[in-house]
């Protein structure tokens, strides 16, 4: 039955559960669908949403059997919508069945109960959910649609729970209704670790009627007796052995069940029994832990408190610690607030004592072009002083150079022309007081005098021309200096400004 419940067939068997009216067909595939049950619930949580709507139609076919779409007939029967033309399933139809009276194990009341049983005991969360509203149930668990019609019109609104409530009046509350949702219920497989098919049986039947335990299979939850009175005296001989036959098999299949039921008490006494010992063993253990543990507790206690005793003396030390540093870091705040506005005060002389040196150097520089200049006009003042002299020295030789020329012209003459002598020498006499007269003036008027061939002479007239362009030099640059200086005694009332780079200096 467990390979069953994973064949591709389970899926057949439940869509004609769903979409087939063949009253015939549907009891014994209902039939196969509960013999599978029992062995695969873990298996068949998938398909519990479809299943829900097999439920459906059970509750309805109960009382009222299927008819064909199309066909007359009126409340006394169950219609079922046809399918949807995307599936391609092809209607079993009650028409097309023999007319044969099921046995009673396979009867609509028997059968349908049997069911409802078998699903309550599964998934009761589900099952009062999906009567509640079915609508809203299949939507929820997100059935593809079956149905040519949407799920809304396939049943009326608390017709399946008006319907079930005469079914499920005698049963026992069971604990997943008040443990589980119904999407919770489907999602805890741990339900079904270690039940076996008889227990799963055995539960759900105590679910559905307690104060019965020795009713068959196929009558624990009926409530109408499978056979009342005498039988007809009219029914073939082949109908009473039938019946006869179910009845052995019941006989036979109420004794299994029982003692099925007596073995899985058994078998669960003996597991809590087992559990109760190794309860005790626990305990006996979980004591002696406990003993321990408080054992090992008082020790961590007195270490703890200890450790907390040598803390607090260390937050004492740290505590006089830290108030020594933060005296030392407010000293250090102070000195530092000193020393930052005396860093202030040195970046703010900064520029000045920039100006300073500066100023310096330049006095120095002007110092010495002062010097040099006192040194060249020095200079060229004792030049022109040993020109002057050497001019006059000149002056003073080239005159007594004529007069001996002169004179020595006149005595040659003389001595070849006495009366030209005579005329010569009274007319030199006359001029001779002019040409002392003319070579003083010269002399004092500072007149060249042509060169003469006399090397110290030359010499000394270069030195007096070089002398005069140096002085010349010299006096411009002093004119330019100052001009300068005069510029940047401007500048510097304007703002602070170097001598020597002539860069503005920013503060």
């Amino acid at each position: 039955m467990a390979r069953l419940a994973s064949h591709p067939v389970l899926d057949k068997l439940l869509r004609s559960l769903v979409l087939d009216t063949g009253n015939l067909l549907f009891s014994i595939s209902l039939r196969l669908l509960l013999e599978i049950i029992p062995y695969a619930p873990l298996l068949l949580t998938s398909k519990v949403p479809l299943m829900a709507i097999v439920l459906g139609r059970v509750i309805s076919w109960r009382d009222r059997p299927f008819i064909d779409e199309g066909s007359a007939g009126g409340d006394g029967y169950t219609r079922t919508p046809l399918p949807n033309p995307q599936i391609g399933w092809q209607v079993s139809r009650s028409s097309t069945e023999p007319d044969i009276e099921p046995p009673d194990h396979l009867k609509p009341g028997v059968i349908a109960q049997s069911y409802l049983i078998a699903l309550y005991g599964a998934w009761p969360s589900n099952v009062i959910a999906f009567t509640r509203d079915p609508a809203l149930y299949i939507q929820g668990k997100n059935v593809p649609p079956i149905y040519a019609l949407e799920w809304d019109d396939v049943w009326e609104p608390g017709l399946l729970a008006t319907r079930i409530v005469p079914l499920i009046r005698e049963f026992r509350l069971h604990p997943s209704l008040v443990v589980f949702t119904s999407t919770a219920e489907l999602a805890d497989d741990k339900r079904w670790d270690r039940i076996d098919p008889s227990e799963f049986t055995a539960r759900s039947r105590a679910l559905a009627n307690a104060d019965q335990p020795g009713v068959s299979r196929f009558s624990l939850m009926d409530e109408e007796s499978l056979v009342s009175g005498t039988i007809d005296r009219k029914m073939d001989s082949s109908r009473l052995e039938r019946e006869n036959e179910l009845l052995r098999l019941e006989a036979k299949f109420t004794s299994r069940v029982r003692k099925q039921y007596l073995h899985q008490q058994s078998k669960q006494i003996a597991a809590l029994t087992s559990e109760l010992s190794q309860s005790r063993t626990d305990a006996s253990q979980a004591q002696q832990k406990h003993l321990k543990w408080q054992g090992q507790l008082r020790d961590k206690v007195a270490s703890f408190r200890e450790e907390k005793a040598t803390w607090q003396t260390e937050a004492a030390r740290i505590r006089g610690e830290l108030s020594e540093a933060r005296a030392a870091i407010k000293s250090q705040q102070e000195e530092l607030a000193v020393v930052k506005n005396e860093y202030n005060q040195l970046t703010e002389a900064e520029p000045k004592i920039r100006h300073i040196s500066d100023y310096e150097i330049r006095i120095k520089q002007l110092t010495e072009s002062q010097r040099l200049w006192d040194e060249d006009v020095r200079r060229r003042k004792e030049a022109h002083d040993e020109a002057e002299a050497w001019r006059v020295k000149c002056y003073e030789k080239l005159r007594v150079t004529k007069e001996e020329a002169v004179s020595q012209a006149q005595r040659i003459r003389c001595v070849s022309s006495p009366p030209f002598c005579a005329k010569t020498s009274s007319i030199l006499e006359q001029r001779a007081p002019i040409t002392t007269h003319v070579a003083s003036t010269a002399v004092n008027k500072d007149v060249p005098i042509s060169p003469s061939p006399n090397r110290d002479l030359v010499f000394y007239s270069d030195l007096l021309e070089q002398s005069r362009l140096r002085s010349e030099r010299l006096g411009r640059e002093n004119l330019e200096l100052e001009g300068m200086k005069i510029a940047n005694n401007d500048v510097t009332k304007e703002g602070d400004r170097s001598f020597i780079w002539g860069n503005t200096i920013v503060g």
